[in-house]
């Protein structure tokens, strides 16, 4: 069983040899994939873990480009509840918008309650912060909080490993192109974001209400999200591990006998964000949905907890 929620890539272009181009990038994406594995913390965990994953927050400077604003109080609600649950927090890369925004000080000064909450958890040892392609890695950390590349989470009692990475290092346009797009984001994507233009496109289900262009561009965004995912698929079934993503801003979560790829979702969908928590041995999907704009949020299970154990590599082989 798979699940999905909502973006742009080249894969879903014409190409002339599609089948070759879709092997170079899946032995280039590999290829990254087994240096992030080499290089990655090792995190020890065991069945009394709580571990919960929220990625693709976006925050930026609480102005009209700001698509996290909007879910900032239900964001601090969720946060509240893990905290007062005895919860380690990862976030799996562009928790922050450094693309359209020039200085995380801005950043910082727009969310600072966020900010507050996140040195909270980092002082009780409870927090990991990944870099995405929106936020980066870097080697200073970000506020004083160290970020990663990627961490490898393995079970003190089956030696299960789990590798949470971003994800864009399996997308040729956000791996390779960062310096262009992030031009085109910063100058001039943000700019008519702020004249009113979406900050997200429409879910499947509200696409017949949507404009023909805005229809055409989400056909072509969920194509090339689902090329991504593929791609993610096969990288988990041969490095014999489960992945926890972000990136493509639609989660995921595998049934049993499906390859062992799981996908946060994101928080810039107006009215709730989703994520993955691992507790007792067990994974599920969850979301947190506004109950009044601006209030306080209710947690949802979307996929129902089940054991690691059946994504361990016997399992999936």
């Amino acid at each position: 069983m798979a699940f999905a929620g909502s973006g742009l890539d080249f894969d879903a272009l014409p190409f002339l040899v599609p089948s070759l181009y879709q092997a170079f990038w899946y032995r280039v994406a590999r290829e990254r994939f087994a240096g992030i594995l080499t290089r990655a913390e090792r995190i020890p965990f065991d069945a009394q873990a709580r571990l919960v994953f929220f990625s693709d927050l976006h925050r930026g400077n609480a102005g009209r480009a700001d698509a996290f604003v909007r879910n900032r109080s239900l964001f601090l609600g969720a946060l509240e509840y893990y905290w007062e649950r005895g919860y380690t927090y990862i976030e799996v890369g562009d928790g922050d918008e450094l693309w359209k925004n020039p200085s995380f000080e801005q950043v910082r000064r727009a969310h600072g309650a966020v900010f507050d909450a996140l040195h909270r958890f980092h002082e009780a040892d409870r927090l990991f912060l990944l870099g995405g392609n929106h936020d980066g890695i870097p080697s200073e950390g970000r506020d004083g909080l160290p970020v990663h590349e990627g961490l490898l989470l393995r079970s003190r009692e089956t030696e299960q490993e789990i590798l949470v990475v971003h994800g864009h290092q399996a997308d040729f346009k956000n791996d390779r192109l960062q310096p262009a797009l992030q031009w085109f984001a910063r100058h001039i994507w943000r700019h008519l974001q702020d004249h009113g233009l979406r900050n997200t496109l429409p879910e499947v289900e509200d696409l017949p209400a949507a404009r023909r262009i805005v229809r055409g561009v989400a056909h072509l965004a969920f194509a090339n999200q689902r090329a991504i995912e593929n791609r993610l698929k096969a990288l988990a079934r041969a490095m014999g591990r489960v992945i926890i993503c972000g990136h493509t801003h639609r989660f995921a979560f595998a049934g049993q006998g499906d390859a062992p790829y799981f996908n946060t979702g994101s928080g810039i969908q107006p009215g709730y964000i989703t994520g993955l928590e691992i507790t007792q041995g067990q994974i599920a999907l969850i979301r947190w949905k506004e109950t009044s704009v601006g209030g306080e949020g209710q947690r949802e299970v979307l996929a129902a907890p089940q054991p690691l154990a059946l994504y361990a590599p016997q399992a999936i082989a």
